[in-house]
């Protein structure tokens, strides 16, 4: 099955970091030149704790350039440290780096069909997007529960589970949305990482708009979380 792939010329580190102050189960996400920055809260871990006198625990996803992304992986837990302080804020107190760093290069990708005889593509087998909304995850399991509901529904009916018809069926509920995901995330990648000055106004007074209208900010979180579609 052929497929279309993006490349962005950035890659996303992935580690933890110990800290001071209570996260209150709260994730942040910065959207900066070099691409989102993301705190995530995650649960306490006596180990580190005991290791470092910090007793809070967080995942940092942090995007950028991949020349720099991969300089900003090497550095000294120090100096590491002080980078992400400085695109994170205050708010968690002091921070010290714990466990490994890993770097993943970043794409977009997108299979052109979703089925072939007896066959059908769910998940990251079937697209795959830059993290910036943080949807893959939602799309893959939303994927999972259609395909899962056709094939029920057939063996109740006692259909073949490879009928061409209800292989389509899955094709025409699932590509559609997921590749409007996958367009949306492609151009907010695009729109946040952009020094356009123009742009770049455009996208903080649309950031204060939405901030002003509570209705509307309700939709967006709610997108954004996967409750809606």
């Amino acid at each position: 099955i052929p497929v279309t792939r993006l490349r962005y010329g950035q890659s996303g580190i992935v580690c933890a970091v110990a800290h001071g102050l209570d996260h209150h189960n709260r994730a942040l996400e910065h959207f900066l030149p070099g691409g989102p920055f993301a705190q995530l809260p995650m649960s306490p871990d006596a180990e580190v704790a005991a290791e470092t006198g910090l007793g809070f625990l967080s995942a940092i996803v942090w995007t950028e350039r991949t020349a720099l992304a991969e300089r900003l992986v090497a550095l000294p837990p120090e100096t590491f440290a002080r980078e992400i302080a400085r695109r994170l804020g205050p708010h968690l107190g002091e921070l010290r780096p714990v466990g490994r760093r890993w770097i993943y290069p970043l794409s977009a990708m997108h299979a052109h069909r979703y089925t072939a005889p007896r066959l059908a593509l769910v998940g990251d087998a079937a697209h795959g997007m830059h993290p910036i909304a943080g949807q893959g995850l939602n799309l893959g399991l939303r994927d999972a529960i259609a395909l899962s509901s056709l094939l029920i529904d057939a063996h109740a009916e006692g259909r073949d589970c490879g009928d061409p018809a209800l292989l389509a069926q899955y094709q025409r509920a699932q590509r559609p949305p997921n590749m409007a995901m996958l367009a949306a995330t492609d151009a907010l990648d695009r729109l946040f990482s952009t020094d356009n000055p123009v742009l770049t106004l455009a996208r903080r007074v649309g950031i204060a708009g939405v901030h002003r209208m509570p209705r509307l900010k309700r939709v967006f979180m709610a997108r954004a979380s996967g409750f809606a579609r």
